[in-house]
C-alpha cells in the first residue's frame, strides 16, 4: 500500500494554494440532481470523497465530466432512485443525496453511510426532519426506502445543529410544494455555500434569523455556473503545520473570516498571524505556550475536524491543555498513534491532556480516519528521523496532494509505493 514518508526537522516556508472545499463541493454535486440540465461546478476539489460522489451520481444516471479544476454535471436525465451500495457505504456525505433524490424522484433507496470511523453519527436526525415534509421511510431488504406523493413546507425544528441534517432538510425543500421554515439549522459555511448555489440556480431560500431559513418552493431549478470556494480545513491543517514545525507560511485563498476561532488560538499561543485579501500568513519562530483549554464545538467554534492536528501542536507547545472533543465520540482515536511518536497524551473519555514539549521521533504509523492521518504527517514533520505514514487512502479523501502541497513548502516528504 502506498504509505507517505516524511523527515523531520525542517521548518515550513513558502506559499501554498488551498484548495476548493470538499464540504462545500459535495453537497452542491448533490443539489446538481435538482437541476434538469447542466451545471458548471469551478474550483472542485479533485479528491476521492468527490471522485466517489461523481460515481454515484453517475449510477443514477447522470453525466459527468472534469474538466481541469471543474466538473460538468447533467442531471437532465436521472433514471434510477437506488443508490449504489458499493460507493454510498464508503462515503459518509453520501446521506445527503437523501434529500436531493426525493426532490427531483420522490423517492430514495439508502444505506447507511460510511466514510471515517470517528464516532456515532445516526441519520435519525435527518430521517424525522424529512418526513416533516411528507416523506415516509421504511426499512427493506435493500436498504432504507424512503418516499412522497408530493413533498409539502413545513416548519422543522432540528434539534442539534447537523451539518447533514440541514443539508438534507434544505435539498428537499426547494422543490416542495409551499414555504419551509428550519430553525436550529448549522452555520457553517459549507451550509450559506450550498444556499448561495441553489438561490443562483432559480431557489429562494433566505436567512430569517441566526440559524433560521426560509425556503419558499419553486418549480424548476435551472442550469447555473458556481465556483466552489476554498477548504477552510485544508487551510487550517497547513496553518497547524506551520505551528508545529515553525517557519513562516503563507496560505493563498484562506478565509480568515471562515478560520478565526483558529487564528485566534493561534495568536494566544504565540503565534504571527496577518490576514489579507488574498490569504492568511502565519509565522511562527519561538516556543508556542499551550492555553489551558481547548474545546471543540459547532461553528464558528473551535472545529472538530481541526483537532487532531492541534494535538501534534500541542506536543510542540509549552505547558499543559486539556482539549475536549464535544462532536465525534471516536476522534481522539489518533492519540494512540501520537503517543508512540513521543507525544503525552492522556486521554480519558472526550478529553485529551496533553504536556509539553516533547521530542518525537519518526516510525511507522497507520491513519485510522481523514483527519487524524494528516495530524500524523504534520507530525512528522516535526520529529526526529524518519516517519512513515500508512493508509495514505483516507488522506486522499479530503486533500488533493498533501505530500505535494508540503514540499512546496520545503518539507522532506514523498510517497512510498
Amino acid at each position: 500500500m502506498d504509505c507517505i514518508q516524511i523527515r523531520g526537522g525542517t521548518p515550513l516556508k513558502g506559499e501554498v494554494l488551498i484548495q476548493g472545499s470538499k464540504n462545500a463541493a459535495l453537497p452542491i454535486m448533490a443539489a446538481c440532481v435538482l437541476v434538469p440540465g447542466i451545471t458548471v461546478l469551478k474550483n472542485c476539489p479533485d479528491i476521492s470523497d468527490v471522485d466517489c460522489m461523481c460515481r454515484i451520481l453517475q449510477c443514477v444516471g447522470v453525466k459527468v465530466k472534469r474538466q481541469d479544476d471543474a466538473l460538468l454535471i447533467d442531471a437532465s436525465k436521472v433514471d434510477s432512485w437506488r443508490l449504489p451500495e458499493e460507493y454510498e457505504t464508503r462515503m459518509r456525505s453520501s446521506v445527503i443525496l437523501a434529500g436531493a433524490m426525493l426532490g427531483r424522484c420522490r423517492k430514495v433507496c439508502l444505506h447507511h453511510p460510511g466514510g471515517c470511523v470517528i464516532g456515532d453519527r445516526p441519520i435519525d436526525m435527518h430521517i424525522r426532519a424529512l418526513e416533516r415534509l411528507g416523506v415516509c421511510f421504511e426499512q427493506t431488504q435493500e436498504g432504507i426506502l424512503g418516499s412522497a406523493a408530493r413533498l409539502a413546507g413545513g416548519r422543522i425544528d432540528l434539534p442539534f445543529p447537523s451539518v447533514g441534517a440541514t443539508e438534507n432538510v434544505i435539498l428537499a425543500a426547494v422543490l416542495a410544494k409551499g414555504c419551509t421554515r428550519i430553525t436550529g439549522c448549522a452555520l457553517e459555511p459549507e451550509i450559506a455555500a450550498l444556499c448561495n448555489f441553489l438561490n443562483g440556480a432559480g431557489a429562494r431560500i433566505k436567512e430569517t434569523g441566526r440559524g433560521c431559513l426560509f425556503i419558499e418552493g419553486v418549480e424548476r431549478l435551472r442550469e447555473s455556473c458556481y465556483r466552489v470556494e476554498s477548504d477552510r480545513i485544508v487551510a487550517g491543517t497547513y496553518l497547524m503545520g506551520a505551528l508545529a514545525a515553525g517557519g513562516d507560511v503563507f496560505l493563498r485563498n484562506a478565509q480568515a473570516g471562515q478560520l478565526e476561532c483558529v487564528l485566534q488560538t493561534a495568536r494566544r499561543m504565540g503565534a504571527v498571524i496577518r490576514t489579507e485579501k488574498s490569504g492568511v500568513r502565519v509565522v511562527r519562530g519561538g516556543r508556542l505556550t499551550a492555553p489551558e483549554r481547548i474545546r471543540t464545538e459547532v461553528y464558528p467554534g473551535f472545529p472538530t475536524d481541526l483537532q487532531s492536528p492541534m494535538l501534534v501542536v500541542l506536543s510542540q507547545s509549552q505547558g499543559e491543555c486539556l482539549l475536549t472533543e464535544t462532536i465525534f465520540n471516536g476522534r481522539l482515536a489518533v492519540a494512540e498513534q501520537l503517543n508512540r511518536m513521543g507525544a503525552r497524551i492522556v486521554v480519558e473519555g472526550c478529553n485529551a491532556r496533553t504536556k509539553g514539549p516533547r521530542q518525537l521521533t519518526g516510525c511507522c504509523v497507520h491513519a485510522g480516519e481523514l483527519r487524524g492521518g494528516a495530524a500524523l504527517v504534520l507530525a512528522g514533520l516535526c520529529a526526529q528521523g524518519n516517519t512513515e505514514v500508512y493508509h495514505r487512502c483516507f488522506i486522499d479523501r479530503g486533500y488533493e496532494d498533501i505530500v505535494r502541497d508540503l514540499r512546496s513548502l520545503g518539507a522532506d516528504i514523498g510517497v512510498k509505493t
